[in-house]
Order: C-alpha cells, then structure tokens, then sequence
C-alpha cells in the first residue's frame, strides 16, 4: 500500500507541473498576439509614409521630364519660326538662290551650313563609262540600285553615286529631256507668292510629290516642296527633300566650272541651265547656242553676288548639252527625219517673191 501510495503523489505531482507549464506557454503567447497587434498599425503606418514618398518622387521626376520637353519643343518651334520668316522675307525668288545653296555664298546661313556640307570635287564626267555603268545590273552604280538608295533618303550615297544617279538618268528608257509632267504647271500660279495657306500648302505638296514621281530630277519644283514644307513647319520631311537637292545640284557642279566650254556644266535638262546660274548668283539675260552642243547663257549678278565678286563677276556661262541632243534623237527619230520625208524647204533657201511694184510697166 505505502509502495501504491507514493506512486499516486509522484503522478499527482507531475500533473500539476505539466499544467502550469502549458499554462505559461498560452500566457505568453496571448502576450505576443497582443504586442503584435499593437506592432502592426505603426508598420502599415511607415510602409503607407515610405509608398507615398516614392509616389512624390515619381511624380515629380515625371513633372520635370513634362517640363523639360515642353521646353523643348518650344525651342524647336521658336528655332522653326525663325527659319520660316528669314525664307518669307527673301521675297518671291525663293527658288533656287544663291543665299540658300550656294557653297561660295557669304551669308550667314550658308556659313552655318558650310562644315556640314560635302565638298563638291571637280571631275569632267566620262559619260560613256557611265553609261556602261548605270545599265549593267552586276555593277554597284546600276541605276535602278542608284535609284533606291536615293528615294530611301540613305545618307551614306557618295558624291560619286549621285554623279552616276544623274548623269546615268540620261541613258535609261524613259529619260526625254523635253517631255514635261502634267502635273507641273498646278503650281505655278502659286510660285510668286511668299506665304501661302495650309490649302494651298496642301495643294503644292501633293502636285509637286505627283510632278517629282514622274520626274525625279525636276530640281525647281523640289525646291518648292522644300520651301512650303519649311512654311508648314514640316522640317522632317523639309530635311529629306532638302538634302536631295542639294546633292543633285552637287552632281552637277562637278562636273566642270561653266567658264568655257572645255570646263562646260553637264546637265540632262535645259532648265537645270537656269537653276544653276540662280545657284551661283546670277539671273539669266540672253542665251546663245553654240556649235557641235554648247549652251552659252549671259547672265548678271544679283546685288549680293556683286558685293562678293566685284571685279571678278561672271558674264556668262558654258553647258555641255551635247549628250541632251543625241538621247533626244534616238527617243525621237521621226522629228529627224520629218523636214527629209516631207520635201520640206529650208524657209531661209526659199527666194523671196518678186513684189509687183518692182516689176515694168507693160508697154
């Protein structure tokens, strides 16, 4: 019994402990879901403080990049507003003048223009190599490859790609150095003015765009797209154009200096004559043809061209159209041969009639 007594007690005893230590254990864990209930509110506080703080930072840097765009395209657009008016303010010639592409020109603008310009090397152009050249499909000058580059606006074209482009443009099938686009003349009663509406830019672009897709080396009527793109504040497009024309008209004073005829310019149109003389600073004032296929145009300077020049002024200059003539005889070999077909006289080889007055009296 004492044995079975004692055994009892000890079970009792341990009972007991077990008791208050899982006792303690619920009191503490009571404890912790109080301290951290309480904990909770300030975290959630400093995560909600830390999540705005980025918020504003975010916001602000957003607002300063804003900013700072809309500074600049303000800059661009007061940048713009000044090129359009020192154009408009040229009066009437805008086209093709000497202040606006002429390397030799002293203005202002054209200096700024000068580092980013190619220098132009002088070359007289052996067109019969270029013939070869630009019908050859294996060759890298074959001209529809030219032709590609050049409407895909590459700026990598050398000076000699754009020889090859304008000069090759004379032996393809559909080059006729006296056919004109039909959409050419819509521009025209547009020219002589110095501002136009968003209509008649609209109008402008879209024939000139026509006129150019059917003569892409129509250099007057690229000038114009340049100029009213510039007025509508379209300089991308401006740009793209602008470069084209400037590389064509590089193209073709390279190929001599227009003093004499052995240094003659080369062009595939008589009214690049015409665009080239404006280029240099001078207006045309008579034109004179010169045997086996010279065009001689008389010029005089323009004010500025004087003060530059002075003493040292042009009277004239020389162009090769030799090559203009023989493409437009093989195209055209019925007006050749019309004047032999028909037995048609030479006005001048026809004696004059006899005037009644002059003949006597019957008697």
């Amino acid at each position: 019994m004492p044995l079975s007594f004692d055994m009892t007690e000890s079970t009792l005893i341990s009972d007991t402990t077990r008791s208050r230590r899982s006792s303690r254990a619920f009191l503490w864990m009571v404890i912790s879901v109080i301290l951290m209930a309480l904990a909770v509110p300030q975290w959630s506080e400093a995560a909600r403080k830390k999540t705005s703080s980025k918020a504003t930072a975010t916001s602000a840097a957003r607002k300063s990049s804003s900013s700072s765009k809309k500074r600049r395209s303000s800059s661009r657009k007061r940048s713009s507003g000044t090129s359009r008016t020192s154009s408009a303010s040229k009066g009437a010639n805008w086209a093709l003048t000497a202040s606006d592409v002429n390397p030799d020109s002293k203005s202002p603008e054209v200096k700024a223009k000068k580092s980013s310009k190619r220098q132009v090397t002088v070359v007289r152009p052996d067109l019969e190599a270029i013939r070869v050249a630009t019908l050859d499909p294996a060759n890298p000058m074959y001209f529809p490859k030219l032709m590609k580059k050049f409407n895909r606006n590459d700026t990598t074209m050398t000076a000699d790609e754009f020889r090859h482009l304008y000069l090759g443009y004379m032996f393809q099938e559909d080059y006729d150095p006296y056919r004109e686009s039909p959409y050419s003349s819509v521009t025209d009663s547009y020219r002589n003015k110095t501002s136009h509406t968003k209509e008649e830019i609209d109008t402008i672009r879209k024939y000139a765009e026509l006129t150019l897709l059917d003569n892409p080396f129509d250099l007057r009527q690229m000038s114009f797209l340049v100029h009213v793109l510039k007025e509508r504040r379209k300089d991308m497009s401006a740009k793209i154009w602008e470069y084209r024309l400037e590389h064509l008209l590089g193209a073709i004073k390279s190929t001599g200096t227009g003093e004499n005829e052995e240094n003659a310019w080369f062009v595939i149109y008589p009214a690049h004559e015409y665009d080239m003389v404006q280029l240099m600073g001078y207006h045309a004032v008579d034109a004179d043809f010169i045997e086996p296929g010279y065009d001689y145009l008389m010029v005089e300077p323009e004010e500025e061209t004087l003060r530059r020049l002075r003493d040292k002024v042009q009277k004239g200059f020389y162009f090769d159209v030799r090559q203009i003539h023989q493409q437009y005889e093989l195209k055209h070999p019925e007006d050749a041969d019309d004047m032999e077909e028909s037995g048609a006289e030479d006005p001048d080889d026809i004696p004059a009639e006899e005037d009644p007055d002059d003949l006597p009296a019957e008697e």
